[in-house]
C-alpha cells in the first residue's frame, strides 16, 4: 500500500541505526503513524532538513503494520518557530497526542486543532496556559473523552456559578459529595468557564489547570509527561 502526499506533523523523531529515523506522525487522513526514514542522515540526503517537529509536511510512505516506510517529503507551509516556554508547549501537545491516539485512526478534525493550536502559540495569541487548555478540552473531546461540564452529573440541571462541585473523570460533576471514588473539587464558575472557553481570571485558570491535569492523569493512568518536567526545569531555570 502507498499513501501519497498525506498533510502530516511529525510529533517525534528519534535516531535508527547510523543513517536512519524513526518517526512518529499524525496524518490528517491516516492518524498516528509510526515511519521509518531510511538514510536521511546521510550527508547525500536533503529530506532529513524537513523532517523536524512543528513543521507542516506533504508525506509520502509505503507498506503495511505498525512501521511502514517513508518514500518521500515535501514541505507543506512554513514551519511554526517555537521558543521557550512556547516551544515546551508544543512538546506536551505532542506528547499528548502520542499517548491518547490509538494508531491508524483518523482524526480529521483534531488535526486541524493541531495545526491551529501551533499558530495560536507562534503567534502568541494569548497565553500559553489558555491556549493549552483549550487544546487538552477539544483533544478528549475529539478521542471520546469529553468531558461533562455544561449539566450536573446525572440530570439536566445546569452548573451554576456559585456552587461548588465534585467532578469524576466517569460520572462528571457533583454538587454533593460522591459516596465512592476519587474527586476533585471545583467552582461552577471554573466549569462554566471551560465549557465556554472563556478564562476571564487567573484564578479560574488556575483552577482549571488543576481539574485537566486531574482527568488527564485518568487517561494516562498516571503516567508521567516528559514536556511536563521539561516545563518545571525551565521554570526553575527562569527564575
Amino acid at each position: 500500500m502507498k499513501i501519497e502526499l498525506s498533510p502530516s506533523f511529525i510529533l517525534h523523531r528519534r535516531l535508527y541505526r547510523e543513517t536512519s529515523l524513526l518517526l512518529d506522525v499524525f496524518s490528517r487522513e491516516h492518524g498516528r503513524i509510526s515511519l521509518v526514514a531510511n538514510g536521511v542522515r546521510k550527508k547525500s540526503s536533503n529530506k532529513s532538513e524537513l523532517l523536524q517537529i512543528h513543521q507542516p509536511l506533504l508525506l509520502t510512505w509505503s507498506g503495511k503494520g505498525e512501521l511502514m516506510n517513508l518514500v518521500a517529503v515535501e514541505a507543506d507551509g512554513l514551519a511554526y518557530r517555537l521558543a521557550g516556554n512556547w516551544l515546551i508547549a508544543g512538546f506536551y501537545i505532542n506528547e499528548l497526542i502520542i499517548r491518547l491516539l490509538h494508531s491508524h485512526e483518523a482524526h480529521p478534525e483534531l488535526f486541524d486543532i493541531y495545526r491551529q493550536t501551533l499558530e495560536s502559540l507562534s503567534n502568541h495569541e494569548m497565553s500559553e496556559q489558555v491556549i493549552l487548555r483549550v487544546f487538552e478540552k477539544r483533544l478528549m473531546e475529539s478521542v471520546g473523552y469529553g468531558m461533562s461540564i455544561v449539566h450536573e452529573a446525572g440530570s439536566v440541571k445546569d452548573i451554576e456559578p456559585g456552587i461548588i462541585y465534585y467532578y469524576q473523570t466517569e460520572k462528571g460533576a457533583s454538587s454533593s459529595v460522591p459516596a465512592m471514588g476519587d474527586y476533585i473539587k471545583v467552582s461552577g464558575n471554573a466549569l462554566i468557564s471551560l465549557a465556554n472557553e472563556s478564562f476571564e481570571t487567573q484564578e479560574v485558570l488556575t483552577e482549571i489547570k488543576k481539574l485537566m491535569r486531574y482527568v488527564l492523569n485518568k487517561h494516562l493512568d498516571g503516567k508521567q509527561l516528559a514536556s511536563r518536567n521539561l516545563y518545571k526545569s525551565f521554570i526553575n531555570q527562569s527564575r
